[in-house]
């Protein structure tokens, strides 16, 4: 190989690292700003990395806590600054925590409650799985607009059956199922009514922020 040509590639190779660095160099701003404001948000260190995508000024980003919770987020520009939301709704463990403790005291069951992760995100309609102390378990559905509804599974072998990861269609044949079992019509020892709609006692979607590209 000529020495012309070994310039030539090492101008190449030069060019692209520097672009490289140059795209991470932009993509940190809004790594930093995310980062940033949801470890305020959630008062726990949160990490965040974002990708170009490429042919394109969009960005592709995720946050995540200590514990490995993973964050989507969806990214936007005006052409002048990167915007960002969290892509669904963000309950902590505490305002989800303290709503099933509540409802358990109106209902007189003395149980404890343990709703971790520290943050959950979901989608409206999914629903949040937190283990009772009597082995039992409290889903909680949470709505578009903020608002719970909550049902009790005190049984712990009908809560482990009921707990796995399942669809809608499925999830109402284990009720039928777990009433079934248990012989009764419409109640049960085990089984709690749903509790009513009701908002959480804090807001639960965090809107983000803006960074400059």
């Amino acid at each position: 190989m000529s020495s012309g040509v070994r310039i030539v590639c090492l101008l190449a190779l030069l060019g692209c690292r520097d672009r490289h660095a140059a795209e991470r160099a932009r993509r940190s701003p809004l790594e930093t700003a995310i980062a940033r404001d949801l470890t305020a948000r959630f008062a726990t260190p949160v990490t965040a990395s974002c990708a170009l995508i490429a042919g394109t000024i969009a960005a592709k980003c995720e946050a995540a806590l200590a514990d490995g919770t993973k964050i989507p987020i969806e990214v936007g520009t005006d052409h002048k600054d990167w915007t960002w939301r969290i892509a669904g709704i963000v309950v902590e463990q505490k305002t989800i925590t303290d709503y099933v403790t509540d409802e358990l005291a109106d209902l007189h069951v003395g149980q404890t409650v343990d709703c971790s992760p520290a943050v959950h995100v979901v989608q409206p309609g999914d629903r949040i799985a937190c283990k009772l102390s009597g082995g039992g378990l409290a889903f909680v559905r949470v709505a578009a607009d903020g608002t719970a509804s909550l049902e009790l599974e005190l049984d712990p072998q009908a809560a482990a059956a009921r707990g796995e990861i399942v669809t809608p269609e499925r999830d109402s044949e284990l009720v039928k199922i777990s009433r079934g079992l248990e012989g009764l019509e419409g109640e049960s020892d085990g089984e709690e009514e749903a509790v009513p709609d009701g908002g959480l006692p804090t807001d639960l979607q965090c809107d983000g922020g803006a960074a400059t590209p």
